[in-house]
């Protein structure tokens, strides 16, 4: 039972953010080896994270030991940026130049099959540890937060994609940046509060990343047109030179 309530969360996030790509279905095979790849970015932050505490003392402490400042830098380099990362790497080497990245929506899908597959590796364990208080707490917060880190990993790498296919390319680059560093910062946001203890503000934030994280998916998924159509056209529908 503890086991179903951890991978549920998985099911309906992931059947949703599929369902919402209206345009063209992307093959199964892919989405399969995506989220197998959300597994090996588990134990790619698991060496990263490794490799960061023998060089840096301060990320072996207890964070509950760390004053405010030390706090911020503990959650944003050792935990938040690492995670992003090792999940922002398996997206953009399997399917930055992939046949099938043809619309905007698709890197959104990629960028969250990516995110489940870390997040079910991950509330597993926690669940196996904490049993079905844990997965229910974690149903509405841990796991779906991940997803909407995809969500927006994805909406900027779409962007860089475009901006690439239509040669604005150091806007690319800023894109690019942003497809981890914002879903990190976010990342970042959600666990420092956490850790703090600061509860109020912790669920504001997670009932802000779900209403921002659901616009980038309601816009996206109502883009038609390709990626590689004329200029004019994806322009005017998709706003890629705005900020």
């Amino acid at each position: 039972m503890d086991i179903l309530l951890a991978i549920l969360p998985t099911i309906i996030l992931g059947s949703y953010i599929y369902k919402k790509d209206i345009v063209e279905k992307e093959p199964k095979k892919l989405l399969v080896i995506l989220f197998l790849c959300g597994f090996l970015s588990a134990i790619t932050t698991l060496v990263l994270t490794a490799v960061v505490q023998s060089i840096f003392p301060i990320f072996s402490k207890n964070y509950e030991s760390l004053d405010m400042i030390s706090l911020m830098v503990y959650v944003f380099f050792g935990i938040a940026l690492i995670e992003e990362f090792s999940k922002w790497i398996y997206i953009y080497a399997v399917c930055w130049n992939h046949k099938e990245f043809n619309y905007a929506y698709d890197a959104i899908v990629y960028a969250v099959f990516v995110s489940l597959g870390f997040a079910t590796i991950e509330n597993i364990l926690y669940v196996l540890i904490g049993g079905s208080r844990i997965a229910f707490l974690r149903m509405f917060s841990a796991v779906p937060a991940h997803a909407f880190f995809g969500v927006l990993m994805g909406y900027y790498l779409a962007l860089s994609k475009l901006s690439h296919i239509h040669n604005f390319h150091e806007k690319s680059k800023v894109y690019k940046i942003r497809s981890l560093f914002v879903p990190a910062t976010c990342h970042f946001i959600y666990d420092y509060l956490a850790f703090a203890g600061l509860d109020a503000l912790f669920y504001i934030f997670i009932i802000f990343l779900y209403i921002y994280a659901l616009s980038k998916v309601k816009r996206l998924s109502k883009v038609t047109k390709g990626l590689f159509n004329s200029e004019g056209e994806v322009y005017g529908k998709f706003g890629v030179n705005k900020t």
